[in-house]
């Protein structure tokens, strides 16, 4: 069963995307295309723990020296 993104964000008809066309490629190191979709793997990376991305996309300055979400 494909893994609904958690972003929310939906196609034309309404229903919600998969992971995997959503923000699954930010999270495997495709730039994201713009600052919403930026935003929105950000959303995703912490309902789905993924730490790293997390730190990988938080900027330099600001960015903890580590992260642990659970």
């Amino acid at each position: 069963m494909p893994v609904l993104c958690p972003c929310g964000r939906t196609n034309g008809k309404g229903q919600t995307l998969k992971l995997d066309v959503c923000c699954g490629p930010s999270h495997s190191g495709t730039p994201a295309p713009d600052a919403e979709s930026l935003m929105r793997s950000r959303y995703s990376a912490f309902v789905l723990l993924d730490e790293q991305y997390l730190l990988r996309t938080w900027h330099p300055d600001k960015a903890p020296a580590e992260l642990e979400l659970g």
